[in-house]
């Protein structure tokens, strides 16, 4: 028998089961494709550089080098020409200068996704799918392509140059960064991969799910409009267990079908076990005089309705740990946060093992539509995360939370939930 044991598939975030990446998902960190305008004005920073490490091989090298290749001097000539060392020199110096050059461009491309010329446009290179750092083997094959297409002059640059145009995708990447799964993205108008700390709160955003709504219920308070007849009243029960009057809209006692079929004329009718007032009769009249009116009876008060105080609502924190803390009140956040500080204000610590949440990071209070975040002072700041937007905490001043929206503190992410 052959046992099979089941090992976690490496799949990064974003890479669908065929390893495909999806754009969608890479949009939704907030990264977006290097223009091709910036794009080609990389690309000619670095070619120039490269032609000014020329310039020494050029004016000290190549003079001497065309007298030997006319006939003018021979070999022998070449070797004693009073020129010849400062030609070895100046050739030496374009050969080291050159090298070095390529081994930066390779390593800083290979490890921060850039070059001189990116690094002046504002874009970087990434793997595609893991969109983190090509690597070095990834970069050294996309140049390659592109020297083996500068064989075939003008045609073949203009062709590499032109073909991030084409991309099915519309993603931007041309023939040779699809050969080596990079892609190109803009850091001045998106997301920035290569900051470890946004990009890990972006993954963390996008990957958490939605709160469910629940659904509403009736509502067991008072109506504040008068007469309005409530959605849901409770059964007519005391404390005791006791049936007490069914009352109606109005306020007053709803007599039912029965006892009002068998309750005498002039007589109340009252809750069972009780006494029944009767009503006295009335006078009888003597001939000849005139009965006095009888007084009007005045109309008894109707009773107030009973007001009952609606509930406030509560709030709650769901951080990214599964962790919910219900906030009733100024709420004192921090990894050890000093109740000084805060006066009224009830302090909650959290677990931080990255560390990104100072001793006394913000102060979080309740209000009729959700929280208030006010930043203390704290390192790595605070920010509220509203539709994929995030909205930076300035320390000091107040800034409006939902229900729905994810707070941002340090690294730490939570989600404004209704309790």
């Amino acid at each position: 028998m052959i046992w099979e044991i089941d090992q976690p598939e490496d799949r990064p975030d974003g890479v669908d089961a065929m390893g495909r990446p999806d754009p969608a998902y890479a949009a939704a960190l907030g990264l977006v494709r290097a223009p091709f305008g910036r794009r080609s004005l990389a690309f000619l920073l670095d070619i120039l550089i490269w032609a000014l490490l020329q310039l020494p091989l050029w004016l000290g090298t190549v003079p001497l080098l065309l007298k030997l290749a006319t006939g003018a001097i021979s070999p022998y000539g070449l070797v004693n020409h009073p020129g010849f060392v400062l030609a070895v020199v100046m050739a030496s110096i374009t050969v080291a200068l050159s090298l070095a050059f390529l081994i930066v461009q390779w390593v800083l491309q290979a490890r921060r996704g850039l070059t001189i010329g990116k690094g002046f446009t504002g874009l970087r290179s990434i793997n595609v799918r893991t969109l983190e750092k090509p690597g070095a083997g990834a970069v050294l094959l996309r140049a390659l392509i592109v020297g083996l297409a500068g064989v075939i002059p003008v045609i073949g640059t203009a062709v590499i140059l032109a073909s991030p145009t084409f991309d099915p995708q519309e993603r931007g990447r041309g023939l040779h960064d699809r050969a080596a799964r990079m892609w190109l993205v803009d850091i001045r108008r998106g997301l920035n991969p290569y900051d470890e700390k946004r990009m890990r709160i972006a993954r963390k955003t996008v990957k958490a799910e939605p709160v469910p709504e629940r659904p509403e219920r009736p509502s067991l308070a008072t109506p504040t409009r008068p007469g309005a007849r409530p959605d849901y009243r409770p059964g007519n029960r005391i404390s005791a267990g006791v049936l007490g009057v069914n009352r109606g809209p109005d306020g007053r006692p709803a007599a039912t079908e029965d006892a009002a079929a068998s309750a005498a004329p002039g007589v109340i009718d009252a809750a069972p076990g009780l006494a029944t007032p009767r009503v006295a009769p009335a006078p009888t009249p003597v001939p000849g005089r005139e009965a006095a009116p009888a007084p009007t009876p005045e109309p008894a008060p109707e009773p107030a309705p009973e007001v009952v105080p609606a509930p406030s609502p509560r709030w709650g924190l769901r951080f990214d740990t599964g962790e919910t803390v219900a906030v009733t009140g100024p709420l004192l956040i921090g990894r050890d946060p000093d109740p000084a500080s805060a006066p009224g204000a009830e302090p909650h610590r959290l677990l931080d093992e990255s560390r990104s949440l100072s001793k006394t990071h913000a102060i979080l209070t309740p209000t009729a539509h959700g929280l208030e975040v006010v930043d203390r002072g704290s390192t790595n700041g605070s920010a509220v995360v509203r539709a994929g937007v995030e909205t930076a905490a300035v320390a000091g001043v107040a800034l409006a939370a939902a229900v729905g929206d994810t707070i941002r503190l340090g690294d730490r992410l939570a989600e404004v939930v209704a309790l």
